[in-house]
């Protein structure tokens, strides 16, 4: 759990651990407990009560800081602890105990751009941040926060003396410039944030003084406290050094020089400069408030990071974070062999990747592996939502995908139990695309809808629809006289997404329907989506332990929404991109944007019930089963990773298990 502590007792405790002064123990906690009132309680399952936390022992504490660090304060290459860190630290309870510094964290990354998932899910730098099951958040990056105005106005207080991984202070005056030179350049923001903005009004960020900033919005922002400890409020709301950044920007620069860095990179633009500039996945000069600082990255076949020397966090007894010295992360070319190397012992930490297809070929070798498997709840309903474009391009397709009786018959036509057994090891339970049973939007009517198998009832909705006629394969026929033949398409990425594709192709050959599966690279997948190019896509679920933050599968809401992409994108532009949906989908983002108007969660609920009304009767996507347990590999000395956490995108996971505590004990 993370606390607040002044500098001056985190310095006492840190002069302790150095003499090896011995404190009373803590009671041990795979949580984190907020230090203020939740932000968001309604909205989500109650906060659940957690201990308080007292010192624990130091045993090899390191004497308050790293060793690798203590070199460099003598060698005059950064300053003391003391001029690094901020007057209130942060300080994390440790799940296990205090650890020991040094050592480097092994992981494997998936192609160049899997890398770029660091900044979230190892740094996750928020203002609040979740703590490690999802029910509540806590203050993170500030100290504390005030909400005033019926629900129009947030104040957040940050940690005087905070400073980037250069040194530099980190202020008000960074989001204020983020607000100024990134937000309201049209340039860099061609549409300004959807997430900041009440009844299409853009919000504004107001610098009250060097270490207080604040958000105010025209109307009630009813999710704003939802959104802020979730991906939304993270990268550049609370990452924007513009110290650094400024140089390459027109609003301080000077116009020569600016001009001769962009066509010295090779750009033509100003602000390809800039992004390229501000971005953590290709510069690694470009400061950071993260735990690990980037050193190597692609084309590097492996990527590094080194501990942040101004990091803002202690353990309980005054060590700064992180415990462990440096990541490395090498760049495979699929997840398979990802999985492979899992298996042999070739990595020391990580879930993203692993698959659990694989979870009994892990446990025949972990002893050989050193390793052990920890099983995660997780926070999305599924790891595989099936998405038939109701958006097709092509006419015919459309009429018929748009029908919401075949797509009734697609529902009726899975053998989940035959999916379930086959793919997930009886491990899962059939279910719809839905909130999590644990949530309090959760209506079981919605959640089981049409999941049993029914293949007769299936071919007569298909029939209903005139889609009478086969060809000599059996196959039924589209009324333009081609054969009825859906694409499914899928990246390798984070489920058994082929396998699932198999096994509903010989599923739905009983109704008629030819179903192709396509496996192809993520960017292709990406590119077909955004081209709305495709006949049905496969993603993981996100969020619905708290389908608020991102709904993108019960009405078209984002370009993650994947089969209905040009509705998402005519909903995010005020209707100046994409094709304005059919009457239920409108009403679907309608009644989406009424939650975020109101501040009470009781209208809220029951607002997000009518569209999971309209889910039920509409199914624009297929659920076929729970998700299985998240499969985590780690090495049995690797420790402070808890045994029981919940993952989740929003929940930037492992970015809420806090991996500045992980450590290596010998």
């Amino acid at each position: 759990m993370d606390k607040q502590m002044n500098r001056r007792d985190f310095l006492r405790l840190s002069a302790l651990a150095a003499a090896g002064v011995t404190v009373a123990a803590c009671a041990k906690t795979p949580t984190e407990a907020p230090t203020e009132a939740p932000t968001q309680a309604p909205t989500q399952a109650p906060a659940k009560e957690e201990p308080t936390a007292t010192p624990v022992p130091a045993e090899a504490a390191g004497g308050g800081e790293a060793p690798m660090l203590s070199d460099q304060v003598s060698a005059g290459t950064i300053p003391a602890l003391e001029n690094r860190i901020p007057l209130e630290p942060s300080v994390v309870t440790p799940v296990e105990e205090i650890g020991q510094y040094g050592g480097t964290w092994r992981r494997l990354a998936v192609g160049p751009g899997d890398v770029g998932i660091f900044p979230s899910r190892i740094w996750y730098n928020n203002l609040l941040r979740w703590n490690i099951d999802g029910s509540d958040s806590y203050p993170h990056l500030c100290t504390n926060f005030e909400v005033s105005d019926g629900g129009k106005t947030f104040t957040f207080s940050l940690r005087k003396g905070m400073k980037w991984s250069d040194g530099e202070p980190y202020s008000a005056d960074d989001y204020l410039a983020w607000y100024e030179h990134r937000l309201l350049n049209e340039e860099l923001t061609p549409a300004f944030p959807s997430w900041l903005t009440t009844d299409g009004e853009p919000g504004k960020i107001e610098k009250v003084d060097d270490y207080t900033v604040r958000f105010a919005f025209t109307g009630v922002h009813g999710l704003f406290m939802t959104l802020i400890p979730s991906s939304y409020g993270g990268g550049d709301t609370v990452c924007f050094p513009w110290h650094y950044l400024r140089q390459f920007h027109p609003d301080y620069a000077d116009k020569a020089a600016l001009d001769k860095m962009v066509a010295d990179e090779q750009f033509q633009y100003w602000y390809e400069l800039f992004g390229d500039r501000n971005n953590y996945n290709v510069n690694t000069e470009k400061p950071t408030i993260g735990n690990w600082v980037f050193t190597v990255l692609p084309p590097a076949t492996t990527a590094e990071l080194e501990r942040n020397a101004f990091y803002w966090k202690a353990d309980t007894e005054g060590n700064q974070l992180p415990y462990i010295d440096k990541i490395t992360a090498d760049i495979l070319e699929n997840a398979e062999l990802l999985n492979m190397r899992a298996v042999a012992g070739d990595l020391d930490c990580q879930l993203r990747h692993i698959l659990f297809g694989n979870y009994p070929l892990f446990q025949d070798n972990k002893e050989q592996g050193d390793y052990r498997i920890l099983q995660w709840i997780r926070g999305y309903i599924t790891d595989a939502v099936i998405a038939p474009n109701v958006a097709h391009k092509d006419p015919v397709m459309r009429e018929i995908i748009g029908d919401k009786r075949f797509r009734w018959a697609l529902s009726l036509g899975m053998n989940r139990s035959e999916i379930i057994e086959s793919v997930y090891l009886g491990m899962a339970e059939p279910n719809q695309i839905s909130p999590l049973s644990t949530s309090p939007h959760y209506w079981e009517e919605q959640a089981k809808n049409m999941i049993d198998y029914d293949p007769d009832q299936a071919n007569s909705l298909l029939d209903e629809m005139g889609l009478t006629d086969k060809d000599a394969d059996g196959y039924r026929m589209r009324p333009d006289g081609q054969r009825l033949t859906i694409t499914y398409e899928y990246a390798p990425i984070f489920g058994s997404w082929g396998d699932i594709g198999e096994l509903l192709s010989a599923q739905w050959k009983a109704l008629g329907i030819e179903l192709q599966v396509k496996e192809e690279n993520r960017d292709l997948f990406y590119e077909r989506k955004a081209a709305n190019d495709h006949d049905m896509g496969v993603w993981t679920g996100s969020a619905e332990f708290n389908p608020f933050i991102d709904p993108r599968w019960f009405l078209p809401f984002s370009d993650e929404s994947v089969g209905m992409t040009p509705y998402a994108a005519w909903y995010n532009t005020d209707g100046t991109e994409g094709e304005e949906p059919p009457p239920d989908l409108r009403k679907t983002q309608e009644l989406y944007d009424q939650i975020k108007s109101v501040a009470d969660f009781e209208q809220q609920k029951a607002l997000f019930r009518q569209i999971l009304e309209l889910d039920k009767e509409n199914m624009w996507v297929l659920g076929i089963a729970t998700a299985p347990p998240e499969i985590v590999i780690t090495k049995n000395n690797f420790r402070n990773v808890p045994d029981v956490a919940v993952s989740d995108w929003h929940l930037q996971t492992l970015g809420n298990t806090m991996p500045e505590q992980y450590f290596w004990k010998e």
